[in-house]
């Protein structure tokens, strides 16, 4: 008879423990690679946004200015939906590789039938 309360959960052996382990460094190391791109995105829009009012300042005409103002925003829009589609796709491979052990053990348990 066994005294340890842990002896009947399943997958919770040196397997179980090594899958989360690997588990949390991947959530680790996307946090950090997508907190690195977001700060160099600020960083970036911080630049774009400066240089922009430079040549606002330097416009000519409300025409020009307008101008300006309209590549800023088209420019910056850009750089949101790319920043977005980049972070988003750090986070959908997280998922996908936080599921690989779920997988191995459902198709463990479960056999394929055909």
């Amino acid at each position: 008879m066994s005294i340890q309360p842990f002896d009947k959960i399943p997958g919770f052996d040196k397997a179980g423990i090594d899958s989360m382990m690997k588990s949390v460094s991947l959530v680790a190391k996307t946090n950090q690679t997508a907190g690195t791109e977001m700060a160099d995105f600020a960083k970036q829009s911080f630049e774009h946004g400066t240089a922009t009012m430079k040549k606002l300042a330097e416009a000519k005409t409300p025409q020009n200015a307008m101008e300006i103002q309209a590549e800023f925003m088209k420019a910056s829009y850009e750089r949101l939906v790319a920043q977005a589609k980049l972070v988003g796709t750090l986070y959908s491979e997280l998922a996908k590789e936080m599921a690989k052990p779920l997988e191995e053990m459902t198709k463990a348990k479960f056999p394929t039938v055909g």
